[in-house]
């Protein structure tokens, strides 16, 4: 076991409720050791942070707030602030591959050429490890890491505009699941709707904090099993939080795969799909809406699923993958592709609504699939690149082959598009700038020289970058000032 220090982290507003729901999956023996757990460690804190936050508020630290105590937790508090209404941002990066979960922006005028001094705004340093990527929600960038091991997962959120640490929040895991070095135990990126964070961490459970930094929820998912880590990223959509719980595990050693529903609001379940006899799998969902009828779309071993999102009922299923499947599905002119590695195919599917719903293939290219980086639509062409760097460009509408080039490096990080151009990260940090269309144009090569195995997010005509140890907000015309 190793021995856990804790570090002194800044605590300008604490965290108000430590409260735990938790879900059909997690055991009842387990529910009770982690309850107890928590307990044992908390309650002294808990009342601490009664009259710390009693008197931020007395003081108007942080703005107007009711105190409601829980009746059947005496011990619990929670606290609801009347702060400013932040809204939905039209240029957020909300969540992974962006607000539409399809990796492109509808901005204009992004950076080209850059460097770690030349056209960055700003650089902050990121306490732990973590390949998750950074979102953006307002005037907030949030990326998750974690420190020893996993015994620790922690949630930083910095100013947008300065690069100013507001906030860093942590969540401790007694058992933390096994993991690879490339995966870690904060693979996950973070979701948000401009009023809460949600972020996933394996055995740790789902969290949500507010943008202050106040943890509202925190929700158990189970002791999972995994060999290679865990990475599918919680979406949110409307009301729900939604979350693929697939591992190694099955009811004989630990418990079922299961794709999952909880409400924003307080974490408490709107409905659990068993998906007996998948196993492993780092896809992350989507949603799409095919002829009016909203489907929430899950790439994983061995077949494509559709469910609905507002029962959980399976709507249909189709066999196109293999059985890894890191790459998350993109929906795109009533299309959805979906890739698998190793090697396995690159397919595009047409769903159709209704309550015969089903699905069929448009085209499949056999042997052509990535294993970890998710493919990218970007007006008619289908983008999918390697891990060994072939990128081949494809017509989306019937997958003929438009182009194919290699960039230098090895890759692990996901494309994003915008501005007619497309950017492509290698793990060394480097970022390969590509204009959008039939083509092949390199326009810039962008090295950081740091490694980097996170995807870029792109807000108010800036990239975010995401390597091991920093956070790079790069803006055309600035040097880096911190």
């Amino acid at each position: 076991m190793l021995r856990r220090h804790r570090a002194s982290l800044p605590l300008s507003v604490p965290p108000a409720s430590e409260r735990y729901s938790f879900s059909d999956g997690f055991s009842p023996a387990a529910q009770s050791g982690y309850n107890s757990a928590m307990l044992n460690r908390r309650q002294f804190r808990l009342r601490t942070l009664f009259w710390l936050t009693a008197a931020a508020a007395v003081g108007s630290a942080v703005g107007p707030a009711t105190f409601r105590w829980l009746a059947a937790e005496p011990e619990l508090l929670i606290v609801e602030a009347g702060g400013r209404d932040r809204g939905y941002a039209a240029d957020d990066w909300p969540r992974w591959r962006g607000p539409e979960g399809n990796a492109v922006s509808s901005e204009n005028d992004l950076p080209i050429e850059w460097s770690a001094t030349r056209n960055v705004a700003w650089k902050a340093e990121i306490l732990g490890e973590g390949s998750s990527s950074p979102i953006v929600s307002g005037d907030s960038v949030i990326v998750t890491s974690s420190l020893e091991h996993g015994f620790r997962r922690l949630t930083h959120c910095f100013d947008r505009a300065s690069g100013e640490k507001r906030w860093t929040r942590e969540i401790e895991d007694d058992d933390p699941e096994v993991a690879s070095s490339m995966t870690g135990h904060a693979a996950a990126t973070p979701a948000a709707d401009g009023r809460r964070v949600v972020c996933a961490f394996g055995r740790a459970g789902l969290v949500c904090y507010d943008y202050e930094g106040r943890q509202l929820w925190r929700v158990a998912l189970g002791q999972f099993e995994s060999e290679l880590g865990l990475a599918s990223s919680p979406i949110i959509d409307g009301d729900r939080v939604f979350m693929v719980c697939d591992h190694d595990g099955d009811r004989f050693t630990s418990f079922d795969s299961y794709l999952l529903a909880v409400k924003l609001t307080d974490g408490n379940t709107h409905w659990k799909a068993e998906r007996r006899g998948l196993y492993r799998s780092w896809s992350t969902p989507i949603v799409a809406n095919s002829a009016g009828q909203k489907m929430l779309i899950v790439s994983a071993q061995d077949e494509l699923r559709a469910y609905d999102p507002l029962s959980g009922k399976q709507l249909w299923q189709l066999p196109c993958t293999t059985g890894w499947v890191t790459p998350s599905p993109v929906y795109a002119a009533g299309t959805i592709f979906a890739v698998s590695g190793k090697n396995g195919p690159v397919v595009a599917i047409r769903p159709a609504a209704g309550d015969d719903a089903a699905a069929e293939i448009a085209w499949k290219l056999d042997a052509a699939g990535p294993y970890v980086c998710s493919p990218i639509v970007y007006g008619d062409y289908l983008y999918v690149h390697g891990e060994a760097g072939v990128l081949t460009c494809y017509h989306a509408a019937d997958g003929r082959q438009i182009y194919r080039q290699r960039l230098p490096g090895k890759f692990t990080a996901s494309a994003v598009a915008g501005a007619g151009k497309l950017y492509f990260t290698n793990e060394e940090g480097t970022t390969y700038v590509v204009t959008a269309g039939a083509e092949f144009k390199l326009l810039a090569a962008n090295p950081l020289n740091e490694y980097m195995l996170a995807s870029p997010a792109i807000s108010g005509r800036r990239l975010f970058l995401r390597t091991e140890q920093h956070l790079y907000c790069i803006a055309p015309g600035t040097e880096r000032s911190r």
